[in-house]
C-alpha cells in the first residue's frame, strides 16, 4: 500500500463514551498508559454527532447514559451500517441487557468496577479487529479500482480464464484469434497487477465470488 493511500485512511482511536467524570478519568488514564489515541464523548448522542463513515477503532461505552443508551446506540450503529468493536461497561449488568449487547456483536461485558487489564486487553483485541476491517475493505476496493480499468471484451476474457477454459477455447468462444486472446489476458494482468495466473484467478474470485 502507498504512502498516499495510508495517508488516506481513518486514524484508529479509542472512543470512551461515559457520563460518570470518575470513569472517564480512569478510561483516559488507561489509555494514554499504552499511547493509544482516544476522544471521549460524555453521551451517545454527542458522539454520533462527528462523521461517522471516517471512525476507525474501537467504542468503550457505559450503557446507562442520560438520554440514548449505550445499546441504543449499539443499534443505531449497525442501523447505520458502522461496524466498531464494542466494549460495554455498567455497573448494573443485568442479565438480558449482557444477552442483548452479546448477540447484537458486542466485544465484551464488564461490571464497574473492572479490572484495567482486562479492559485494555480487550480494547487492543478490538483495534487489532479493526485493524482487519479497514484492510480488508481497502483491499476491496483497491481491487475494484483496478477491475474498473477494464475494457468489457478484457471482462469477458477474465470470466473464461476465471471458469478454467484454455486461451483456444476461450478465443473461440469471442470469435477472436488465439494471439488476440492472450494480448487481453497479457493486458489484463498488467491492469489488475497479477503476477501470475493463480493470482489473478485469486483476484478475481474476491471480486467475483458467486462465479464458482
Amino acid at each position: 500500500m502507498t504512502h498516499a493511500r495510508q495517508a488516506d485512511l481513518p486514524q484508529p482511536k479509542v472512543y470512551l463514551l461515559d457520563d460518570d467524570p470518575v470513569i472517564t478519568f480512569l478510561l483516559t488514564d488507561l489509555v494514554e498508559s499504552v499511547h493509544l489515541p482516544y476522544a471521549v464523548f460524555p453521551d451517545a448522542t454527542s458522539f454520533l454527532k462527528q462523521d461517522l463513515t471516517q471512525l476507525a477503532g474501537c467504542i468503550v461505552t457505559d450503557v446507562r447514559m442520560p438520554g440514548m443508551s449505550g445499546l441504543e446506540l449499539q443499534d443505531e450503529l449497525r442501523f447505520r451500517d458502522i461496524d466498531l468493536p464494542i466494549i460495554f461497561i455498567s455497573s448494573y449488568p443485568e442479565v438480558p441487557s449482557v444477552v442483548r449487547a452479546m448477540r447484537a456483536g458486542a466485544l465484551d461485558f464488564f461490571q464497574k468496577p473492572f479490572s484495567t487489564q482486562q479492559v485494555l486487553d480487550r480494547i487492543q483485541d478490538g483495534l487489532r479487529i479493526d485493524q482487519r476491517r479497514v484492510e480488508i475493505q481497502t483491499r476491496s476496493r483497491e481491487i475494484g479500482e483496478r477491475m474498473a480499468l477494464l475494457t468489457p471484451r478484457e471482462r469477458e476474457v477474465l470470466e473464461g480464464i476465471f471458469e478454467g477454459k484454455l486461451t483456444k477455447v476461450i478465443a473461440n468462444e469471442l470469435n477472436i484469434s488465439q494471439r488476440t486472446a492472450e494480448t487481453y489476458r497479457h493486458m489484463i494482468m498488467q491492469k489488475l497487477q497479477a503476477g501470475s495466473i493463480a493470482e489473478l484467478v485469486r483476484l478475481a474470485m474476491e471480486f467475483m465470488p458467486a462465479k464458482t
